[in-house]
């Protein structure tokens, strides 16, 4: 094992003497390091090219059998180098990993992947690196085609006035976060025929006390604090009943608090139509009486 790490460290300083090579005009060893880019990676066909996801890459579930190169912003580089990957796809985010991959002699693609336009590009552009462009072009044209359905059937509907939670204490209404305009989650809450309760904020994901939940006032709120987290029907029923805290709100009166616990929620890849599909039934069509998508009775 001490053989194999040094090996490691030896070829990181040769990588940093060399620079970074080319990529593969077809990458056999792919290294995803993204939950979205390796469901991209597997719905382009690429999944046996995968050799590498990070811990948080779960769907398909044949990605749970590919090797593990810990979290998505901390990537473990000795096993990245190890892997002898073609192909590192990486999000383009402030950890400045890409740049450090690089310095190491591997081959990274960053894409950036905040907005709904750019996951519908990060399609294309993964399709092109991992050599089979007109896939990319083929399932990107479907999702906008799907996409574009879900609108067109709300857009002249009364518009939803929801609230996003993304974050809180999971022992109450407390540190709340939630998603305001100019975020990925407000966009296809728009095309599901919803409307952010919030105005734009200086912050993309602002804090916000129960004061202020009182003063806006959302006829729905969809809380995803329990998405692609591991939880009990307890657990669960503990977190919808945690908003009994504020009985004044509308939602809260109508029994329209939806706990979102389905991953696929926050992650920007081939399955956000159907995601927004969801959505659009949960404000539309959902008397109250379901409380998670993702755990549906």
């Amino acid at each position: 094992m001490k053989i194999v790490r040094l090996i490691n460290i030896l070829f990181i300083v040769l990588c940093i003497e060399t620079g970074s090579p080319a990529f593969a005009l077809t990458p056999e060893r792919i290294v995803s390091c993204s939950p979205s880019f390796t469901e991209i990676l597997f719905a382009l066909g690429k999944g046996e090219q995968v050799v590498g996801v990070t811990d948080f890459c779960r769907f398909p579930p044949e990605a749970l059998k590919k090797q593990k190169i810990g979290g998505f912003l901390n990537p473990n580089l000795e096993k990245v180098i190890y892997l002898k990957p073609d192909l590192v796809v990486v999000q383009d985010a402030k950890s400045q990993m890409g740049e450090k991959m690089k310095r190491l002699g591997l081959p990274v693609l960053e894409i950036r992947n905040e907005s709904l336009s750019d996951s519908l590009k990060a399609v294309e552009i993964i399709a092109g690196a991992a050599g089979v462009p007109e896939r990319g072009k083929a399932l990107k044209r479907n999702l906008e085609e799907k996409l574009n359905s879900i609108r067109k059937k709300y857009e002249n509907t009364d518009k939803v006035r929801t609230l996003i939670v993304v974050d809180r204490s999971p022992e109450g209404l407390k540190d709340i976060y939630v998603s305001a305009p100019g975020t990925y989650l407000n966009e296809i809450l728009e095309i599901a025929g919803g409307v952010n309760v919030l105005s734009r904020q200086p912050a993309l994901y602002p804090k916000i006390s129960k004061e202020s939940l009182i003063a806006l006032n959302p006829d729905v709120i969809l809380d995803t604090t329990l998405a692609g987290q591991n939880f009990t029907s307890k657990t669960l029923q503990s977190a919808v009943d945690s908003w009994q805290d504020i009985p004044l709100l509308r939602a809260v009166k109508n029994q329209r608090i939806f706990m979102l616990t389905d991953p696929a929620v926050t992650i920007q890849g081939p399955r956000i139509a159907e995601t927004t599909g969801h959505m659009a039934d949960i404000l539309h069509k959902n008397n109250g009486e379901v409380k998670s998508f993702g755990q549906l009775p």
